[in-house]
């Protein structure tokens, strides 16, 4: 009984000294094109806002009444959210006096939208905006800066999608590994050590103010070209080969 147990051990020793566990990190790579827009419309003081002194009722009734219309014209086209507002007094100190030397308009509308569905409809606000504004002289549109992001959601499907992609390929990892050790291939383990989120893809159309008395179509906004951006994961294989 105990020869037995003594071959059995020494048996056993001999497979464990031919086993080779592989540990092997792998890169893949895929690209990405974004697909929304972002942009940021901005409402601020004009000149004679910002020099108009101490605000009176009417003044800012006609502020409010023209921001507030902006609002009602931007929920029409479903690819803006926001529209917060407030007015401030810009203050001057001389002489330990205090002065209002005007007012500071902070309005802000954060639009996104697919440039193919929605870059019409994004342009066709902005007319309407550039209308509204163009009846009060206290405020200011300025052109709105288009800019192309990559979503956190896009990016983290794409990262998804290629680990998928690795998946696929183990069969043929696992083969050549066997092929060269002469050995049979298995996976143990499998380790996407990738988490970082990669710089976001920014760019942007040119950036130029509107002046009211042109007509909207002379300024049509153009969407910036688009590019692809390669995106990648990290994994970490464990082969184990007998």
């Amino acid at each position: 009984m105990r020869k037995i147990c003594i071959y059995i051990a020494l048996f056993s020793g001999i497979l464990l000294a031919n086993e080779i566990t592989i540990s092997k990190s792998f890169i893949k790579i895929g690209s990405i094109k974004p697909n929304f827009i972002f942009t940021t419309i901005n409402i601020q003081s004009s000149s004679k806002l910002r020099n108009i002194g101490e605000l009176n009722s009417k003044n800012r009734w006609s502020i409010t009444s023209t921001l507030n219309n902006i609002i009602q014209e931007a929920k029409k086209s479903h690819i803006c959210k926001g529209g917060s507002y407030s007015i401030n007094p810009i203050i001057n100190y001389k002489n330990d006096t205090r002065n209002t030397i005007g007012q500071d308009v902070d309005f802000s509308l954060n639009c996104k939208f697919n440039e193919s569905k929605d870059l019409n409809a994004y342009n066709n606000l902005l007319k309407n905006i550039n209308k509204i504004i163009s009846n009060n002289n206290l405020l200011a549109l300025p052109q709105p800066q288009l800019t192309y992001n990559i979503t956190q959601e896009e990016i983290i499907a794409k990262k998804e999608e290629l680990f998928s992609e690795f998946l696929n390929d183990i069969d043929d990892i696992t083969n050549r590994y066997s092929k060269k050790l002469n050995k049979i291939c298995e996976v143990k383990k499998i380790n996407n050590q990738d988490e970082s989120i990669p710089p976001i893809l920014r760019l942007t159309s040119s950036k130029s103010a509107i002046n009211p008395n042109i007509e909207m179509d002379s300024t049509h906004t153009k969407a910036p070209i688009a590019d692809d951006t390669s995106i990648s994961i990290n994994v970490n294989l464990e082969l184990v080969c007998k």
